[in-house]
């Protein structure tokens, strides 16, 4: 398990050191989630590098004149079109004005849309009175989409994601199974909705809403040894609290969410239904570009025919469809 976890860090290490996807730059360049003027200079400074030379500053100087539309440009809006080389009429003497760019959807709902990848592994512990069953289930291949609907000032937000996740074989072992098993797991689903309102001014979000997931169990409270294990559905639903926290760390954007869910209703397969809570940690970076790179620790606190623990981590790759 040891060796598992290494790996696993090695690998997310890897992950947040991948290349940043940048935005092809011409006259004029729409502002990214998460942008700065520092990342909208970086951006497009390849583009205007004979002119200015290494005087970056001066560049950064000049968009924020060529724009003075935006006043806030650590937290600028994000799809607004702005200027990125010298917008004004050279033909014209004494010409210092340009036409507001403005935005393209100043008067619709922003709604966006991602797609991710992800592999995890857990351990999935069930205690009874007289044994423990202690099982590995891991996702090698999970796949979902994210959704987002907020209005134009960004305040007050939609979100919602769904996932697909394909389980390698469950290993199973404890004082009831020796030796260890290996049993075929059926996938995984789940979708949550959630509200969240977001403090701009420190880029703080508090969200509630609600969460269903399928997982698999076993039927460890019917084994007596020498009796065959068989896997149990059960469907669980939540409500959920979370809140994230947007800051900056070596010119990379970054985001921390937790969040705490308790069951409100479950069906299992199985003898009884499983209740209790789950907590999350999700952690991202957000180059500039498209891409994202995230990291997941959750943990769940079950009981129902026995008492479940499960601890799962997972690392992804996320792309900005639209």
């Amino acid at each position: 398990m040891a060796a598992k976890i290494n790996f696993y860090i090695i690998a997310s290490a890897l992950f947040i050191l991948l290349a940043i996807n940048a935005a092809e730059a011409i006259e004029t360049d729409k502002i990214q989630v998460c942008d700065t003027i520092e990342s909208i200079a970086k951006r497009n400074f390849k583009n205007v590098s004979v002119k200015y030379g290494a005087r970056f500053k001066e560049y950064e100087d000049d968009i924020k004149k060529w724009n003075p539309e935006i006043t806030d440009w650590k937290r600028p809006p994000k799809k607004q079109l702005i200027y990125v080389d010298y917008p004004y009429n050279y033909y014209v003497a004494g010409s210092m004005s340009a036409p507001p760019l403005g935005k393209d959807d100043a008067f619709e709902p922003e709604f966006s849309l991602s797609a991710f990848y992800s592999f995890s592994f857990g351990g999935y512990k069930e205690v009874t009175s007289d044994q423990t069953v202690q099982s590995g289930q891991n996702f090698p291949v999970t796949l979902g989409l994210g959704l987002s609907l907020t209005n134009e000032e960004k305040k007050h937000f939609l979100l919602s994601s769904a996932y697909w996740a394909q389980s390698s074989k469950g290993e199973v072992g404890g004082n009831s199974t020796s030796p260890t098993a290996e049993f075929s797991i059926p996938g995984e689903v789940g979708f949550n909705f959630y509200y969240q309102y977001y403090f701009k001014e420190n880029l703080l979000g508090l969200y509630l809403g609600y969460d269903y997931e399928k997982l698999t169990t076993f039927n460890t409270s019917e084994i007596v040894s020498g009796s065959p294990i068989r896997t149990i559905d059960n469907k669980i639903q939540y409500a959920t609290f979370g809140a994230s926290k947007g800051f900056s760390l070596f010119n990379l954007k970054m985001n921390l969410k937790t969040s705490f869910s308790k069951s409100l209703a479950s069906t299992t397969s199985g003898t009884a239904a499983l209740s209790g809570s789950k907590y999350i940690i999700y952690y991202s970076v957000i180059p500039e570009g498209r891409f994202s790179f995230h990291a997941l620790y959750k943990h769940h606190e079950l009981s129902g025919p026995t008492k479940l623990s499960i601890d799962r981590i997972g690392l992804s790759v996320g792309i900005l469809v639209f």
